[in-house]
């Protein structure tokens, strides 16, 4: 009897919607934590590799960055006039004794002329090489077509804390193709522009190692070769140091994926081999920049999972981890949900017909926060605080919630922005560059290209405040110049490039006043001078700026090095307008 009576249906009426809701409510939510937490994986993978890739790239760009100023100044101190009359101009370097009908006098002219300019080379490598990290030797290699005496030089640091002079290489010695005696020579020689070459066993010196190298043309002649080593373990102790998860970690493959370097793998061993990867993800690898979604492969009976990003020397940084060490945060997470809605479900049993009417509520809200979750979401308020089985879920939630967001918020934070100016770093510069060729590339399409512009600063002295006063007088320049450059560039993004280098992308209103803006910066930086005398305290920047030009600039690099030629010119002004003050 009591079967029929109104309790009863009510009773099992309020049962079997409070079970429905929890079961609702635990799937979607376990749901929501299986995907959400799949993607933040993902994404921490990705975001880890790519800001490891970031920073291996930094150190690399350097050493770039170092042998292409030298290679500037190279070419510069090379007189076109001279070659023309050492009778040596058209040599392309593909014999060693081509005489070219000179005579002696002009012999003897060149080799005088070739040894003060090795000499003033020289002198600008040596101070490059101590600024640059890393560095285990560099060199200045005259084509022997064009002088036999006045040969170049050879430094390396080698088993030794300063660099000291080596004695060169013969390259009669070798042939071309012996790349570990003179393949430093012979390929930016082939290749006919700066590059990297990949790691390899340098027998001259004995260790293995990566070279940029870059050949120097001048008038059509093949004058030499310019160019840095830095050592393979300096790579190695970069890439060990990258650790995810327990036992998750960094790997590198050249540009055939082979391997380069890996903790249990020996160099040059092929990830195809071992059916590890299928021939589609090997020519991804391969072929592609990056990729988006992980690759999933099988090595030692254990799955794993891998992001990939390619280095600015070519190379792919891989990082890889258990799928199972991957899974396990949102696995263990869905457990304590799965327990959460078992406990929810018999507290709620035990006090149905009291709790109906305030359950319904909060189990609305919770559904659409974890709907909102779902979708991307993590910006939820759930303002139920009572202190049943449903409080505690939506707290739980909450809080899970609360510490994804600070999470995402914080890799966001260190992902993008500088530590030591606040402003955005050369991360979010690559992704703002991307943007912009993007744009550029979808232009071609539409006809309708975008307007912008870019400001390169360069912090003069800031070597000088360093060694005389200190790196905490450098950093204290070098906040007070960006602070100065952003409160002139209020309305547009600024960018730490390096160590003393910064950039301002111009859009809309500051891309159309920015003759105005940077009238103003110069005026700012001369009022902020005269109320300072310490030297840290003064401000001194060179800049340069370039905007797109849609028939000349294929992309954003085009401007960029427009905008940074500038900027070194002015740079050089300034230097000469001091030295004129100081005589």
């Amino acid at each position: 009897m009591w079967m029929h009576t109104i309790r009863f249906k009510v009773t099992v009426l309020i049962m079997t919607a409070i079970i429905v809701c929890v079961m609702g409510i635990g799937g979607s939510s376990a749901v929501s934590v299986r995907n959400e937490g799949a993607r933040n994986s993902a994404e921490m993978m990705r975001l880890l590799c790519d800001n490891s890739t970031m920073t291996i790239d930094s150190y690399l760009n350097s050493v770039k960055q170092s042998v292409d100023m030298v290679t500037r100044f190279a070419l510069d101190e090379i007189d076109s006039i001279g070659l023309v009359k050492g009778g040596v101009v058209g040599l392309q370097g593909t014999g060693v004794h081509l005489e070219r009908g000179r005579n002696e006098q002009q012999r003897k002219e060149m080799d005088a002329y070739l040894e003060a300019y090795i000499a003033r080379v020289e002198a600008l490598f040596h101070s490059v090489a101590n600024r640059t990290n890393g560095v285990v030797s560099f060199y200045l290699r005259i084509n022997p077509e064009i002088s036999e005496e006045a040969s170049g030089f050879l430094y390396s640091n080698i088993g030794r804390s300063t660099f000291r002079k080596l004695m060169l290489t013969d390259l009669t010695a070798y042939s071309p193709d012996d790349v570990e005696h003179v393949g430093w020579y012979y390929i930016p020689l082939e290749r006919g522009s700066a590059s990297w070459i990949d790691p390899y066993y340098n027998q001259n010196l004995e260790l293995r190692m990566l070279s940029y190298v870059a050949p120097l043309y001048k008038a059509g002649t093949f004058i030499g070769v310019v160019g840095m080593d830095i050592s393979y373990n300096t790579l190695v102790d970069q890439i060990s140091g990258i650790q995810i998860y327990e036992t998750g970690f960094a790997f590198v493959l050249d540009q055939d994926a082979d391997i380069v370097y890996h903790p249990a793998l020996p160099v040059g061993h092929s990830l195809e081999d071992d059916g590890a990867l299928t021939k589609q993800d090997i020519e991804m690898l391969r072929s592609a920049e990056s990729n988006e979604e992980p690759l999933r492969y099988s090595l030692g009976g254990q799955e794993k999972q891998m992001f990939f990003s390619t280095l600015s020397n070519g190379m792919k940084l891989s990082v890889t981890a258990p799928v199972n060490e991957i899974d396990a945060p949102w696995l263990k997470m869905m457990m304590r949900i799965t327990l959460a809605s078992i406990v929810s479900l018999i507290s709620f049993t035990a006090i149905a017909i009291f709790m109906v009417r305030r359950m319904t509520e909060p189990l609305k809200r919770l559904t659409e926060a974890s709907e909102s979750i779902a979708e991307g979401n993590y910006d939820v308020r759930l303002d139920y605080s009572g202190r049943d089985e449903v409080g505690m879920l939506t707290a739980t939630f909450q809080h899970l919630v609360d510490h994804l967001n600070v999470y995402i918020s914080d890799l966001n934070s260190r992902a993008y922005q500088d530590s030591l100016t606040s402003v955005r770093n050369r991360g979010a510069f690559t992704i703002a560059e991307r943007k912009l060729d993007d744009a550029i590339r979808a232009a071609k399409t539409t006809g309708e290209y975008p307007e912008f512009g870019f400001v390169m600063f360069d912090c003069n002295n800031l070597k000088k405040i360093n060694d005389t006063y200190g790196h905490e007088k450098g950093d204290q320049y070098l906040r007070t110049s960006c602070s100065l450059i952003c409160r002139m560039f209020p309305h547009s993004p600024v960018f730490r490039l390096g160590g003393d280098e910064f950039a301002v992308l111009l859009r809309e209103g500051p891309y159309e006043n920015r003759e105005a803006l940077l009238a103003n910066f110069d005026f700012a930086v001369e009022e902020h001078n005269k109320k300072v005398s310490l030297s840290w305290e003064r401000v001194s920047v060179a800049k340069g700026t370039a905007t797109y030009e849609p028939e000349s600039d294929k992309n954003v690099d085009s401007v960029l090095s427009r905008a940074d030629e500038r900027m070194y010119a002015d740079k050089k002004r300034m230097k000469e307008a001091a030295k004129a003050a100081e005589t």
